[in-house]
């Protein structure tokens, strides 16, 4: 999905990509969007963008809703991230689509 490309890259030059994951039990919170454990730029590189990448690469259907560009705008509201934002925002009206 290019969508996802360009979303890790919009990510990447707002220096919000790490090269280190967070441990089995930060990721293994039972929060949505893992807010008690992981921050949200995190959580989309390393549960959502993970979770999509291996749905392509195994041909299974991606989720029918996803509604994550509100916790983006909330998350991401004192900073200039309006690209990451609009990426999100054409991911959810993608999947919406179905």
């Amino acid at each position: 999905m290019a969508l996802l490309a360009e979303l890790k890259q919009g990510l990447q030059k707002k220096d919000l990509w790490s090269e280190h994951a967070p441990s089995q039990d930060d990721l293994n919170s039972e929060q949505p969007f893992c807010v008690d454990t992981l921050r949200f730029e995190q959580w989309l590189q390393f549960v959502m963008i993970v979770r999509f990448e291996n749905m392509v690469a195994l041909n299974t259907p991606l989720p029918a809703r996803c509604d994550i560009a509100p916790m983006a705008q909330e998350a991401f509201k004192q900073r200039s991230l309006n690209l990451v934002i609009e990426k999100i925002i054409e991911i959810d009206a993608l999947l919406n689509q179905k």
